[in-house]
């Protein structure tokens, strides 16, 4: 059988009639070659029909062979991920709506929680929410404060006591021309300003009060002072929570000012805290009201919104230059939005009566004589 090949020697085209796998001359070098065994099997021709052989296939290097391994590869890669891709993102998707899933079941679940919590033994109110301003009518704010008017001044009532005296102590109203009973109604019961209160037995509609008292030494005689103060903690007991308060003693030098120097809410520990600083105070020293009066009306300026605004001016006797306190009065309440109620401890005389009862009428007020019968 006719073999067509190429020697393996010089390269040249053989055809010879052989079997494969036995020996041959190459008509071209001479040398022997070996008749290839897959060629016997091949139908002929086993070159190119121009008589030219295909140019021997070369191998490929160690670096072309592995870059055609990567490409081979590549393609088995790719379409290994764009099957499990799909799968990959369903399981984030699902993990993702599973973690809000539990998110909002466990805010639901406290929140609900939260409406159901169940205290044992826990009681109704009769009076369900409360007062918004129980007052006078709570029975702890009264309780505590007639504890703390009784402990700081028992023993001085005990003394008064003690001394069998045949005199008592009267609220005698008095109104002068410019204060009477019209302005009296105006004030107390026409305004509907605020709550009432009452210091010595007349008071008005006022949410922001206070007391601008004498304490200087005069007020030592007869006990005037214990009397005084006493009754000034009667009326800060009896003010309301939504009502403020404040307390200004005066002699000469700095007026006396309890903490904090400012309008204080009528609560519990308010009145038990002006019952302590009052029980501290000692009467001395000559008497000028002018910078306690001064103070008050710097201090009514930070008064809140609520209407009613209200000084109780007492002393026990004519100012030392009553021009100058009515001047500072008239020039501080331009507006009249401050009322002024004014208290004589005593009878000292005409023109002590005038100058209390000027103030009272021109600033909305009324006028009272308190003191010993």
């Amino acid at each position: 059988m006719a073999v067509d090949f190429r020697c393996e020697n010089c390269g040249k085209l053989l055809s010879v009639d052989a079997e494969a796998g036995s020996s041959v001359a190459c008509v071209h070098c001479k040398k022997k070659v070996t008749v290839p065994a897959g060629l016997a099997s091949l139908p002929r021709p086993h070159v190119p029909p121009n008589g030219k052989s295909a140019p021997a296939p070369q191998q490929p290097t160690e670096a072309e062979a592995e870059t055609l391994e990567e490409g081979q590869e590549n393609p088995a890669v790719l379409n290994a991920m764009a099957n499990i891709m799909p799968w990959v993102i369903s399981a984030f998707f699902h993990l993702g709506l599973f973690l809000i899933m539990v998110f909002v079941v466990m805010f639901v679940q406290y929140g609900k929680d939260d409406l159901e919590v169940i205290i044992p033994d826990a009681v109704f109110s009769e009076d369900p929410g409360g007062r918004m301003d129980p007052g006078e009518r709570n029975p702890e704010v009264k309780t505590k404060v007639k504890q703390a008017i009784e402990r700081k001044y028992a023993q001085k009532e005990a003394a008064i006591q003690n001394e069998k005296t045949d005199r008592r102590v009267e609220l005698i109203g008095v109104a002068g021309a410019s204060g009477g009973p019209s302005a009296a109604m105006s004030l107390a019961s026409g305004s509907r300003a605020g709550p009432k209160s009452s210091f010595f037995g007349s008071g008005g509609n006022a949410h922001h009060i206070i007391y601008v008292v004498d304490r200087s030494g005069s007020m030592i005689a007869g006990g005037v002072w214990d009397i005084v103060s006493r009754e000034m903690l009667v009326s800060v007991s009896k003010l309301r929570d939504i009502q403020d308060f404040h307390i200004i003693l005066f002699a000469e030098g700095p007026p006396l000012e309890p903490s904090p120097k400012r309008l204080a809410p009528g609560t519990t520990k308010n009145k038990v805290s002006a019952a302590d600083f009052l029980a501290n105070v000692i009467a001395q020293g000559r008497t000028n009201p002018v910078p306690a009066l001064n103070r008050a009306f710097d201090v009514m300026r930070g008064a809140n919104r609520r209407p009613g605004k209200l000084i109780y001016l007492l002393t026990d006797g004519a100012f030392p230059d009553n021009k100058r306190v009515l001047k500072t009065i008239d020039s501080r309440n331009k507006q009249k939005n401050v009322k002024i109620n004014t208290y004589l401890y005593g009878h000292e005389g005409k023109a002590a009566v005038d100058v209390m009862t000027r103030i009272a009428g021109g600033n909305g007020g009324v006028f009272k004589i308190v003191g010993y019968e």
